[in-house]
């Protein structure tokens, strides 16, 4: 019998793109991973980039005027049997972290390293499927995470 494909939403959640709003995000994930039966492994790591993907936005999403942006992170997250897909997306300014982010340098000397690009690649490594688009003024990036991995 073939392994049903549907998808259940878990959490659809929308915070101010502040630093002092992002804890909203952190507790979510630990209420979902909880109710969804997620081992502790599978919480951090999905924490870890979500955190990585917000405090971006919220530092360098809107210009100098952080205050007033009126800045907006939305945040869906589905299961299925063999996979977590996760919805971010924000108003803030146009950026692909996967094309625009600079590359880190992991062999470089830690001293010798250039600011930026890591937390891109932690997204990039801890998640099995990353992709962006922008559509109707806003950045959307979907995340795949296959479970028992």
């Amino acid at each position: 019998m073939a392994q049903s494909k549907q998808r259940r939403e878990l959490l659809h959640l929308q915070v101010a793109a502040k630093l002092d709003e992002l804890h909203h995000i952190e507790s979510a994930l630990a209420r979902v991973g909880e109710e969804a039966s997620w081992d502790a492994a599978l919480v951090y790591q999905i924490q870890l980039v979500l955190e990585e993907l917000a405090v971006n936005t919220a530092n360098y999403g809107f210009g100098d005027d952080q205050a007033s942006s009126g800045g907006v992170i939305e945040l869906r997250i589905e299961e299925s049997a063999d996979t977590i897909s996760i919805e971010y997306a924000d108003n803030g300014a146009a950026f692909n972290p996967f094309e625009d982010a600079p590359k880190p340098d992991l062999d470089a000397e830690l001293s010798d390293r250039h600011v930026g690009g890591l937390g891109v690649h932690f997204v990039r490594t801890l998640m099995d499927k990353v992709s962006y688009r922008r559509e109707s003024e806003r950045n959307h990036i979907t995340l795949v995470k296959r479970r028992g991995e």
